[in-house]
């Protein structure tokens, strides 16, 4: 059993550049892509049931894509997209720390399984997970971005606090 453990423990490493890697890649690939297909498009990729035009009956309960053509969301969209680009760069440069200097990767890892934890619980109170890309999501997050943050924080908790 030990020897199983020494091995995960001098191995963790992986499972946080893989995982950091493929939220890299995500990053790299979403960001262009939103940027260059606008907020309509967001929307009605994050919620498929999202609609053009909308009865007053339906009007809290169905995402209004015409509500991108106010002025008010238009300033939030150019908001959104600088906080966008900033969390682009941040990827970026975490990417090359995660790499070139080592000593950073445990709270880069800490802080990443507390995000993921944050975002299944939004997938579960707020985002709707009955379609199959609120599905896909959950699922990737619990069987693969926990168990991989998750599992370098453990082994790295165990490695530092027990051993």
């Amino acid at each position: 059993m030990n020897g199983i453990l020494e091995y995960l423990i001098a191995h963790k490493d992986w499972l946080l550049l893989v995982c950091f890697s493929v939220d890299a890649v995500n990053t790299l690939i979403s960001f262009p892509l939103i940027m260059w297909k606008g907020p309509k498009w967001l929307l009605k990729s994050t919620d498929p049931d999202a609609k053009e035009k909308v009865e007053d009956a339906d009007a809290k309960a169905v995402v209004d894509l015409t509500d991108t053509d106010r002025k008010s969301f238009e300033v939030l969209w150019e908001i959104f997209g600088i906080c966008y680009e900033g969390y682009f760069g941040f990827t970026i440069s975490t990417l090359i720390c995660l790499f070139k200097v080592p000593e950073t990767r445990p709270i880069f890892a800490y802080s990443l399984f507390a995000l993921y934890l944050y975002k299944a619980r939004a997938f579960l109170t707020t985002i709707k997970t009955d379609n199959p890309q609120g599905k896909g999501k959950l699922i990737s997050i619990l069987f693969f971005y926990w168990p991989c943050y998750g599992g370098y924080c453990l082994l790295h908790s165990i490695e530092n606090y027990f051993l």
